[in-house]
Protein backbone atom coordinates (compact mmCIF):
# COMPACT_ATOMS: atom_id res chain seq x y z
CA UNK A 1 0.00 0.00 0.00
CA UNK A 2 1.07 3.57 -0.57
CA UNK A 3 0.67 5.94 2.34
CA UNK A 4 1.68 9.49 2.53
CA UNK A 5 3.45 11.83 4.72
CA UNK A 6 1.15 13.98 2.63
CA UNK A 7 -1.16 12.07 0.32
CA UNK A 8 -3.44 14.09 -1.86
CA UNK A 9 -3.94 15.71 -5.20
CA UNK A 10 -4.00 19.32 -4.06
CA UNK A 11 -1.00 21.61 -4.49
CA UNK A 12 1.31 22.64 -1.70
CA UNK A 13 -0.57 23.90 1.32
CA UNK A 14 0.12 27.07 3.28
CA UNK A 15 1.99 25.69 6.29
CA UNK A 16 1.37 28.81 8.38
CA UNK A 17 -2.38 28.17 8.20
CA UNK A 18 -2.08 24.43 8.83
CA UNK A 19 -3.31 22.89 12.06
CA UNK A 20 -0.73 21.93 14.64
CA UNK A 21 -0.24 18.33 15.70
CA UNK A 22 -2.48 16.91 18.39
CA UNK A 23 -0.77 15.13 21.27
CA UNK A 24 -2.72 11.84 21.08
CA UNK A 25 0.03 9.66 22.46
CA UNK A 26 3.62 9.22 23.55
CA UNK A 27 6.31 7.19 21.80
CA UNK A 28 9.52 6.05 23.43
CA UNK A 29 12.47 4.85 21.40
CA UNK A 30 14.52 2.27 23.29
CA UNK A 31 18.18 1.41 22.87
CA UNK A 32 19.22 -2.26 22.74
CA UNK A 33 19.75 -2.16 26.54
CA UNK A 34 16.09 -1.00 26.94
CA UNK A 35 17.07 2.49 28.13
CA UNK A 36 15.01 5.33 26.65
CA UNK A 37 16.86 7.22 23.91
CA UNK A 38 14.03 9.64 23.06
CA UNK A 39 10.42 10.43 23.94
CA UNK A 40 8.03 12.14 21.53
CA UNK A 41 4.50 13.48 21.75
CA UNK A 42 2.70 12.12 18.69
CA UNK A 43 -0.47 12.56 16.74
CA UNK A 44 -1.84 9.10 16.04
CA UNK A 45 -2.98 8.26 12.52
CA UNK A 46 -4.92 5.01 12.85
CA UNK A 47 -7.79 5.46 10.40
CA UNK A 48 -7.55 5.39 6.59
CA UNK A 49 -8.44 9.10 6.48
CA UNK A 50 -5.85 10.13 9.08
CA UNK A 51 -3.16 8.01 7.41
CA UNK A 52 -3.97 9.54 4.01
CA UNK A 53 -3.81 13.07 5.44
CA UNK A 54 -0.58 12.43 7.34
CA UNK A 55 1.55 15.52 7.73
CA UNK A 56 0.36 17.03 4.45
CA UNK A 57 0.80 20.79 4.60
CA UNK A 58 2.26 20.70 8.11
CA UNK A 59 5.79 21.02 9.43
CA UNK A 60 7.25 19.62 12.63
CA UNK A 61 8.67 22.43 14.73
CA UNK A 62 10.99 20.36 16.91
CA UNK A 63 12.54 16.97 17.54
CA UNK A 64 10.12 15.95 20.29
CA UNK A 65 6.91 15.83 18.23
CA UNK A 66 5.86 13.52 15.45
CA UNK A 67 3.17 11.33 13.93
CA UNK A 68 2.61 7.63 14.57
CA UNK A 69 0.88 5.70 11.79
CA UNK A 70 -0.76 2.50 13.01
CA UNK A 71 -1.87 -0.18 10.54
CA UNK A 72 -4.26 -3.07 11.18
CA UNK A 73 -2.07 -5.62 9.45
CA UNK A 74 1.73 -5.69 9.31
CA UNK A 75 2.90 -5.53 5.70
CA UNK A 76 5.44 -3.67 3.62
CA UNK A 77 4.55 0.00 4.07
CA UNK A 78 5.40 2.55 1.39
CA UNK A 79 5.25 6.31 1.91
CA UNK A 80 5.93 9.42 -0.14
CA UNK A 81 6.32 13.11 0.68
CA UNK A 82 3.84 14.69 -1.73
CA UNK A 83 2.53 17.97 -0.28
CA UNK A 84 4.75 17.60 2.81
CA UNK A 85 6.84 20.78 3.15
CA UNK A 86 9.56 19.58 5.54
CA UNK A 87 12.07 16.77 5.39
CA UNK A 88 11.26 13.91 7.77
CA UNK A 89 12.79 10.77 9.21
CA UNK A 90 10.50 7.76 8.76
CA UNK A 91 11.06 4.95 11.22
CA UNK A 92 9.47 1.66 10.15
CA UNK A 93 8.58 -0.66 13.05
CA UNK A 94 7.29 -4.24 13.09
CA UNK A 95 4.36 -5.57 15.13
CA UNK A 96 6.69 -6.49 18.01
CA UNK A 97 8.00 -2.94 18.29
CA UNK A 98 11.38 -3.59 16.62
CA UNK A 99 12.79 -0.92 14.29
CA UNK A 100 13.12 -2.42 10.81
CA UNK A 101 14.73 0.52 9.03
CA UNK A 102 14.96 4.29 8.92
CA UNK A 103 14.38 6.50 5.88
CA UNK A 104 16.32 9.56 6.99
CA UNK A 105 16.12 13.08 5.60
CA UNK A 106 13.31 12.38 3.13
CA UNK A 107 12.84 14.76 0.21
CA UNK A 108 10.04 17.31 0.81
CA UNK A 109 7.27 17.70 -1.76
CA UNK A 110 8.37 14.64 -3.74
CA UNK A 111 6.87 11.41 -5.02
CA UNK A 112 10.00 9.42 -4.18
CA UNK A 113 8.95 6.19 -2.44
CA UNK A 114 10.23 5.08 0.97
CA UNK A 115 9.44 1.52 2.06
CA UNK A 116 9.80 -0.69 5.09
CA UNK A 117 12.36 -3.52 5.05
CA UNK A 118 9.73 -6.11 5.93
CA UNK A 119 6.21 -6.16 7.38
CA UNK A 120 5.65 -2.99 9.42
CA UNK A 121 2.71 -2.28 11.70
CA UNK A 122 3.91 1.21 12.66
CA UNK A 123 5.62 4.12 10.98
CA UNK A 124 6.91 6.96 13.12
CA UNK A 125 7.52 10.26 11.37
CA UNK A 126 9.77 12.76 13.08
CA UNK A 127 11.69 15.85 12.05
CA UNK A 128 14.63 15.14 9.72
CA UNK A 129 17.75 14.45 11.76
CA UNK A 130 15.84 12.83 14.63
CA UNK A 131 17.27 9.34 13.98
CA UNK A 132 20.84 10.66 13.72
CA UNK A 133 20.46 12.89 16.78
CA UNK A 134 19.40 9.96 18.97
CA UNK A 135 21.40 7.22 17.19
CA UNK A 136 18.30 5.22 16.17
CA UNK A 137 19.15 2.09 14.18
CA UNK A 138 17.46 -1.11 13.00
CA UNK A 139 17.05 -3.51 15.90
CA UNK A 140 16.20 -0.77 18.42
CA UNK A 141 12.67 -0.79 19.86
CA UNK A 142 9.67 1.46 20.10
CA UNK A 143 6.83 1.48 22.59
CA UNK A 144 3.85 3.78 22.65
CA UNK A 145 0.70 4.64 24.56
CA UNK A 146 -2.34 6.81 24.02
CA UNK A 147 -2.88 9.84 26.21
Amino acid sequence: MLWAAGLGSAGAADVSAAPVLRADGVVEILRPDDSVAATLAVEIADSPEARARGLMGRALSGFMAGMLFIFETPQTQTFWMRNTPSSLDMIFVDAGGRVLNVAAHTTPMSDRLYSSDGPAKYVLEARAGFADRFGIRPGWSMRWRRL
